[in-house]
């Protein structure tokens, strides 16, 4: 789950209220034309399902549960799990970047483009730099109107969004809950990769949704965005954010495989 469809699965919330049903779709933004899957994201007591064809993800009780409709299995990872998980893509990650310190320029920026624009050692100094600013522009997306804000990294633009502030959206109080929760719960994690943390940070400074999101590399839109759909207030039954009956439990592969 690249771009921030995760960031948008775990920025919705729960009470014991009616939850929230919310339909994203990835499109050709000149044609509109469909150019991937559907998913479908529903939230409801503090849980989070994010649904694909072919399997979904939970995100309850501080546990990410991964379902596989076509082999009937799924896999959990706690807390603990899971920052062990970040911290060994951080160490590969450093390992890697120190094989390819002495590159030849033109060979790095290749792997560079390979990798969705990551820098290499040699090619910029200090930590990553995030920062999200308000372009001052307007569009209308799907019917909704939303403000045009625009994601940096090193003053490199990374992502354009189309937000709408969380008070238009239905189930507003249950969204803004739970993203802080799912932030406390996730945090050692964001912070055993590099940049993660303050990347979530400044997307969260945005203090809105959004409604569509246009990934760049290099300066340039890859030609693609992520739309919402739509976005239902909707009492959702319990099943949902239960692991479907005769699934067999596996384990998840090690750091590697």
């Amino acid at each position: 789950m690249k771009n921030w469809l995760l960031v948008g699965a775990m920025s919705v919330a729960g009470t014991a209220s009616a939850g929230v049903r919310i339909e994203t779709v990835v499109r050709d933004m000149n044609t509109l034309a469909p150019k991937g899957i559907t998913q479908v994201t529903e939230v409801q007591n503090g849980a989070v399902r994010s649904s694909s064809p072919g399997g979904s993800v939970l995100l309850k009780g501080g546990k990410m549960i991964i379902i596989d409709d076509q082999q009937r299995t799924y896999s959990e990872m706690d807390k603990a799990a899971m920052e062990g998980y970040a911290q060994k893509a951080n160490a590969a990650m450093v390992q890697m970047q120190e094989q390819l310190k002495n590159m030849p320029p033109e060979q790095r920026a290749q792997m560079e483009k390979m990798m969705g624009g990551l820098k290499m050692p040699g090619t910029s100094a200090g930590s990553m730099v995030f920062d999200a600013r308000d372009t001052g522009k307007s569009d209308t997306v799907e019917g909704r109107k939303c403000r045009v804000w625009q994601m940096t990294q090193d003053g490199n633009v990374i992502d354009e969004m189309c937000v709408v502030p969380f008070a238009s959206l239905p189930g507003k109080e249950d969204m803004q809950k739970t993203m802080k929760q799912l932030s406390e719960a996730f945090s050692g994690m964001a912070s055993a990769m590099p940049g993660a943390a303050e990347q979530v940070k400044v997307r969260n400074s945005v203090n809105g949704y959004p409604v569509r999101s246009r990934p760049y590399l290099n300066g340039k839109p890859q030609g693609v965005e992520s739309v919402l759909k739509s976005w239902t207030e909707t009492n959702i039954p319990a099943a949902t954010f239960e692991i479907p009956a005769g699934y067999k439990k596996k384990d998840m592969p090690q750091m590697g495989q």
